[in-house]
């Protein structure tokens, strides 16, 4: 397939369903370590592409794509080792040449198990089921999500030292099971925090989707590796505010997103 729309169509096909994994699966949130504790990340991203991946990773042209995405993640820990996760979301997509799309996106509903470790670092598993919100075949911009996924995870924190400074780091890996066309997926993402201060924390996230092969129709493989630098300020004691970057750094039949991104953390 060649031309402007045809990349297009390649892109969103395989992207739409996954992106916002953007971050929210790379946040780290460490709810679980006592019961009845919990926390609310209430999260907005803007990005654009007008710039895509073809299927040998090379840069092309496809037609301009941008994307308003509200996410509120709540985690509550109904025991030690047990935290409830729920994270409705909404979107707004447009596309140059194709109807709009709002309205209500996935929402994620699961928990986390810690079957390993102590204060300083754990081992956990999460399953969560992903309920599609709005769910258009008709519409391109809701390609890739109108149906149900499975996301299966394996994380492991550790909390690090440099010095008098602290941080941490968080590594996870996923197998997301999605019905429909759409090809099963590969999530491997790796957080690093840096807190030089106590009341700043640094974050860099390294996201990175692979397809399970292709799907059925329009989809063929796909990857994508996005990274996002951003700081977290306590601005009271139980309150702290966000703002970050993002980008797309390689992929393969995918979006080359560019973007920024803010939130609000409070725990409770």
């Amino acid at each position: 397939m060649t031309g402007k729309f045809s990349a297009y169509a390649i892109a969103l096909a395989c992207v739409t369903g996954a992106a916002p994994a953007l971050a929210q699966e790379g946040i780290v949130t460490d709810a679980g370590q006592q019961a009845d504790r919990g926390q609310v990340i209430a999260t907005f991203y803007y990005s654009n592409s007008t710039k895509g991946y073809d299927a040998d990773g090379n840069t092309i042209d496809i037609a301009d794509y941008e994307k308003v995405e509200l996410f509120l993640l709540a985690e509550y820990a109904i025991a030690p080792d047990f935290t409830l996760l729920f994270k409705p979301s909404f979107r707004s997509v447009s596309v140059e040449g194709g109807d709009d799309d709002r309205g209500l996106g996935y929402t994620d509903i699961g928990g986390r198990y810690r079957f390993a470790g102590n204060q300083d670092g754990w081992l956990a598993a999460e399953a969560t089921v992903r309920i599609p919100g709005v769910s258009r075949d008709d519409n391109l911009a809701q390609v890739g999500s109108t149906d149900a996924e499975y996301d299966l995870r394996l994380r492991g924190f550790r909390n690090l030292t440099f010095g008098s400074d602290t941080g941490f780091v968080d590594a996870q890996a996923s197998y997301r099971l999605r019905a429909g066309d759409p090809p099963n997926e590969f999530h491997a993402d790796l957080t690093l925090g840096y807190r030089p201060d106590p009341d700043f924390l640094l974050m860099a996230q390294s996201l990175n989707t692979i397809s399970d092969g292709a799907g059925r129709g329009i989809f063929d493989e796909y990857r994508y590796h996005n990274v996002q630098l951003s700081g977290v300020y306590t601005v009271a004691p139980a309150v702290a505010l966000q703002l970050g970057v993002m980008g797309t750094l390689g992929g393969e039949n995918a979006l080359r997103e560019r973007g920024m991104f803010g939130g609000v953390w409070v725990s409770f």
